[in-house]
């Protein structure tokens, strides 16, 4: 979380899938503690058929919450004005940039649209612009063309973007510590934010 901080990151999202209520509050204060606010990034809830209370309760432990391209393909609008109605916190919510018109006209705190492939990166650049959003960038594929964002902020997936890291993460023992907490949880962040998921293939 420091090391994500001294990058000038200013919130990270937090994969909480599979973790426990433990480790869940530990990771969030961790991010806390480091001026970082925690999002949890609900990923593909439609695999696990949450409803909006479940969504809500996957976000107990931190300062906001993230729904992704799959929850606007799986999900109605009329769930997500429910969601809106529930949570009282902030809500991000990411897409991929044919979904433009499906996403919903008030309720979303922060807007991300997806630019993970370079040839398309200027005409996604430009939507993201359109719809006053942050720009997602994909660290193995677009981030390398950080500079052309100009002052527009970006969240970067994943984070770190070292295939060192990952390799030896991969290598560590599972225990049930801080130490090891990158075997539990994914990060994408943003300046608007990050993330880190192991494995590091692509959705």
């Amino acid at each position: 979380m420091a090391k994500i901080k001294q990058q000038k990151y200013k919130v990270v999202f937090l994969d909480y899938r599979n973790v426990s209520d433990d480790v869940q509050q530990k990771v969030s204060q961790a991010a806390r503690d480091n001026q970082l606010k925690p999002v949890v990034w609900i990923q593909s809830p439609q695999l696990r058929s949450l409803t909006v209370s479940q969504l809500i309760n996957e976000a107990k432990h931190t300062d906001g919450l993230q729904v992704d391209d799959h929850y606007f393909k799986h999900y109605s609008a009329k769930d997500f004005v429910e969601l809106r109605s529930a949570y009282t916190k902030p809500i991000y919510c990411s897409i991929q940039p044919f979904q433009a018109k499906q996403l919903p006209a008030r309720g979303c705190n922060q807007v991300d649209v997806q630019c993970y492939t370079p040839s398309t990166l200027r005409r996604c650049m430009g939507l993201a612009d359109r719809l006053n959003a942050v720009t997602s960038l994909a660290s193995k594929r677009t981030l390398k063309y950080k500079q052309k964002l100009g002052n527009r902020k970006f969240n970067v997936f994943l984070w770190p973007n070292s295939n060192d890291f990952h390799k030896k993460a991969r290598q560590v023992k599972p225990r049930n510590n801080m130490n090891n907490v990158v075997e539990v949880t994914s990060l994408m962040l943003s300046e608007a934010a990050i993330s880190t998921v192991i494995p590091t293939e692509f959705r």
